[in-house]
């Protein structure tokens, strides 16, 4: 690679991490005058570690590179990147720059002596080995350590306390409670936001106690922190108190509570998911419509996370009533196409929920718009199956003559077999 531009965009890191560029990416790491770039350069290399597990070569160079950068880096946040990048490719990785930086190798000693020897990292001097050493212990998640690292919530720098706050949560024990409250009402706002991740990864009714009593806190930042944590818990106990958090003074809030809720969805545990998905919808039912719809929408428009957008293309269907009907409709019909298969079937089976104005005419006009995606056009006649009329009917009847592909027209005669025309029935979205 040749000399680095001065100014490099957020959307040439984005093609980077796309194309799985791990050369391009390291140069950037090492090479680019802009600490901002190389903190993102570290954040996007430890998103990639799935992808880097499939080529070993690419692992060692990332690793590699990210030890040095942890141990050298003159910028401190760009370090702590570093770190939390070793920390995604696990603890073998972690080792390797516990083991360069302190001269101790750990590598084939047993899990009870790794973890004394992570212990006394915590008081080394060198803040970034303590920041290792919190999570490697973190990982090895053994219940012995946990006072140690309660011990380790006050040291003096932040981002040690940070990754102290996680490791707790990691570990999951109620031993650190406490320890994890006093932080959350009295430190600085990024290592408060850990230690709220902390208290709804451990889960107690303790823990659950200390993130209800900041959701209505008069400090915006500490509800916003709140609510974003219980997004976690995936339980119908959080449900009632996010949901109260769609009618905060605060749009940050607002948004903030609706995004929970909607990751709220995938973390509840399988024995209890359709219990919480009852209650969200119960709730988001009683909400103000605007407060509740038009943060979903935002999601389907945005966010590039699949699970969210699964789980707001489900909501929609449920939730959306008259004035923001159609609004949730343009949504959903964009997101026919969806690359994600699943999200584009719940976008059909919500619209489905949502017939009314002029709904079963747009379906129609993409059915027989030969530049629209296929795979919209195949989702449209499985709604207008669910929601069409005489006119319906009457149209796709003439699109299944007319048209050369075999998907559409199988998918138009199971469409008819459900308008009452001529048919033969096949699986919903086949």
């Amino acid at each position: 690679m040749g000399p680095l531009p001065e100014e490099v965009s957020a959307v040439t890191l984005f093609e980077l991490e796309r194309n799985a560029d791990f050369d391009s990416l390291v140069t950037y790491l090492e090479r680019s005058s802009n600490p901002d770039i190389r903190r993102r350069a570290a954040d996007v290399l430890g998103g990639l570690h799935s992808e880097a597990a499939d080529e070993p070569r690419d692992r060692k160079k990332v690793v590699d590179a990210l030890v040095e950068v942890a141990k050298d880096d003159e910028n401190d946040e760009v370090r702590a990147a570093a770190i939390d990048a070793l920390d995604q490719y696990g603890q073998d990785a972690l080792e390797q720059f516990i083991g360069e930086l302190s001269g101790t190798d750990i590598d084939d000693v047993a899990t009870w002596k790794k973890a004394q020897i992570l212990a006394k990292g915590l008081d080394a001097d060198v803040p970034e080995l303590r920041m290792a050493a919190a999570t490697g212990l973190g990982r090895i998640g053994e219940n012995n350590v946990v006072s140690t690292l309660v011990d380790a919530i006050d040291d003096p720098d932040p981002r040690v306390r940070k990754r102290v706050a996680r490791a707790l949560g990691r570990i999951e024990s109620p031993e650190g409670v406490p320890a994890l409250t006093d932080k959350l009402h009295e430190d600085k706002y990024d290592v408060r936001i850990e230690v709220a991740y902390a208290l709804a990864d451990i889960g107690t009714n303790n823990a659950l106690g200390e993130l209800t009593s900041i959701a209505d806190d008069e400090d915006e930042v500490l509800r916003r922190i709140a609510v974003d944590a219980l997004g976690r818990l995936g339980s119908t106990e959080a449900v009632e108190i996010l949901a109260g958090a769609l009618s905060d003074d605060s749009d940050a809030v607002r948004r903030t509570a609706m995004f929970s809720l909607v990751q709220l969805l995938s973390e509840a545990p399988a024995n209890a998911s359709h219990q919480v998905r009852e209650k969200i919808v119960d709730e988001l039912a009683e909400a103000n419509e605007r407060e509740a719809v038009e943060p979903l929408i935002e999601i389907l428009d945005r966010s590039t996370e699949t699970a969210q957008r699964r789980n707001a293309a489900w909501l929609l269907g449920r939730i959306a009533r008259d004035e923001y009907r159609s609004n949730a409709q343009d949504a959903l019909i964009e997101t026919l196409a969806d690359d994600d298969e699943m999200t584009s079937k719940f976008a059909a089976t919500s619209l489905a929920l949502l017939d009314g104005g002029d709904l079963e005419d747009r379906l129609l006009d993409i059915l027989d718009d030969d530049m629209r995606d296929d795979e919209m056009r195949v989702k449209a006649l499985f709604v207008l199956g669910k929601i069409g009329g005489d006119r319906a009917r009457d149209r796709i009847s003439s699109f299944v003559d007319r048209t050369e592909n075999d998907r559409l027209r199988k998918r138009g005669f199971s469409a008819l077999s459900k308008l009452g025309g001529v048919g033969a029935p096949s699986g919903d979205l086949a």
